[in-house]
């Protein structure tokens, strides 16, 4: 059967499937004795596929399930049968697949998500040595701006911060200038990501922040200015803020794996007590 046959019956078969009318199952492909029938098909195009869009859905299919099924052919010339036996294999992914999914499932149900700040700062508290810093943090202030430098004075002085006046000014200034304007006063984020956002080298990152509260630098367009309003470095216990959400998932993770253990002592001291399986 040509390409051009098989979208046809393809195509025609969406139509019917579409339709209330009864149709047949023709096959589409074959190779060796192994067969790939319209309904297969039909069961991964979207019912508001373009007819554009189901043929090329179902080309790729139909090229996909072909080297499949060349590839297991192949596999099976040149393994020996003691290769070729995955029957124990197959059964154990199904099982744990299996079981994986009604894990899951109970999960969803049944499992408490909601993580209390006092049990994340124990957390945090118990294990400090979980959480020292593998990368140099700050908090900033980070300003982009065209050059020239419009009212050059008077942003170098408020961008300092110095005053709480000072807050707004510079709000005002980045709104009517900066071409980027970053205020990350209130969070830490890397240092390096900041500092990549700049064109300065820096061959010491840790002197450069314990040296450097304020700096400025520029290329052939722009202006940078950087206020450094805080900085945490590489081996130093992270602040809580930093870890609080890792600190959660942790936590969460850990009620998982209870859980999980639980509800198989569970099954197994219920199935015991029934007297549903013997050990020989």
């Amino acid at each position: 059967m040509t390409r051009n046959i098989i979208i046809l019956i393809i195509f025609l078969g969406f139509i019917s499937c579409n339709s209330k009318n009864t149709i047949d199952n023709p096959p589409v492909a074959k190779i060796n004795d192994s067969y790939l029938y319209l309904n297969q098909i039909r069961k991964i195009v979207p019912n508001n596929s373009s007819k554009e869009d189901s043929i090329r859905i179902t080309q790729n299919y139909i090229h996909q399930w072909i080297s499949k099924q060349l590839l297991v052919s192949r596999a099976e010339l040149n393994l020996t049968e003691e290769d070729q036996d995955v029957e124990e294999m197959v059964e154990d992914y199904r099982s744990s697949l299996i079981i994986h999914k009604y894990q899951q499932h109970l999960i969803e149900q049944k499992l408490d998500t909601i993580v209390s700040r006092t049990e994340i700062d124990k957390y945090y508290r118990d294990y400090p040595g979980n959480f020292l810093l593998n990368r140099n943090i700050v908090k900033a202030v980070y300003i982009k701006i065209h050059k020239p430098l419009p009212q050059a004075k008077k942003i170098r002085q408020i961008y300092k911060l110095k005053k709480d006046s000072d807050w707004d000014k510079l709000e005002d200034y980045c709104f009517q200038n900066a071409t980027k304007f970053d205020n990350f006063s209130d969070q830490w984020i890397y240092s390096q990501n900041l500092l990549n956002q700049t064109p300065i080298k820096i061959s010491n990152e840790e002197k450069f922040l314990q040296r450097n509260k304020y700096f400025e630098t520029e290329d052939s367009t722009f202006h940078y200015l950087i206020n450094i309003q805080d900085y945490k470095l590489k081996k130093e216990l992270a602040p809580l803020s930093f870890v609080s959400a890792d600190i959660r998932k942790i936590i969460i993770n850990k009620r998982k794996i209870q859980f999980i253990k639980s509800m198989e002592e569970s099954i197994f001291k219920d199935a015991e007590s029934k007297n549903k399986f013997k050990i020989y």
